[in-house]
């Protein structure tokens, strides 16, 4: 809490800001010096001319000097304005570094109540279960797997078998005719059985009396 009439402390950022607003205003003034040595310059460089040509040497010998001193005046100025530019760049350092700080001591108590709430054991038991889990999934997607193969092996014997049974009653061995020609077609193996021989049609009972 602050006491009556007191204002509270301003940060960096604030403080940089007013040094800036200073050293802007301190350049402007600068400036405005300088443009009133560049019209005294000009303005001595009109009348050496003339005392000059008018022969007085006295006269140009003391609107040179003052000549020279108006120029270094003015390179002073220069230099000032130019070192009040670094000083404002160097707020602006200061400023962005105290931020910086401010912001990492934030960031920093946040990250320490964040792992103060943190349950360890809790985080480490929920990636045991998890892990657990995962096997747990990718040994059940196996068991489908080799069950569904299993499942389409069955049915391949099944259709071998089934496909022995009809060739037995039809009278061929397949095992026995592709052992003996394994080139032979099923349709020319077929072919070479014998027909089966025809019956005689029943007649009906009234027909055998006659």
């Amino acid at each position: 809490m602050f006491g009556f009439g007191k204002a509270p402390p301003k940060t960096a950022r604030e403080q940089a800001r007013e040094a800036k607003r200073e050293i802007a205003h301190g350049q402007r003034d600068l400036e405005r010096e300088k443009m009133v040595l560049e019209r005294q310059e000009k303005q001595l460089i009109l009348d050496i001319k003339k005392a000059a040509k008018d022969g007085n040497q006295a006269g140009t010998k003391i609107l040179a000097k003052q000549l020279v001193q108006v120029r270094a005046q003015k390179e002073k100025l220069m230099v000032m304005k130019v070192s009040l530019g670094g000083i404002g760049m160097q707020a602006s350092a200061m400023a962005a570094q105290q931020t910086m700080v401010a912001t990492m001591e934030k960031t920093t108590k946040t990250m320490v109540a964040a792992n103060k709430q943190m349950d360890m054991s809790r985080i480490q038991k929920t990636l045991m279960e998890f892990e657990k889990q995962s096997e747990l999934m990718s040994m059940g997607q196996e068991m489908m797997e080799d069950t569904l193969i299993d499942a389409f092996d069955d049915d391949e014997v099944e259709e071998d078998l089934v496909v022995d049974q009809v060739l037995a009653e039809i009278g061929l061995d397949l095992h026995t005719q592709l052992a003996d020609a394994p080139t032979q077609s099923l349709e020319a193996m077929l072919s070479q059985l014998p027909e089966a021989p025809k019956q005689s049609p029943i007649l009906p009972s009234a027909a055998l009396k006659q």
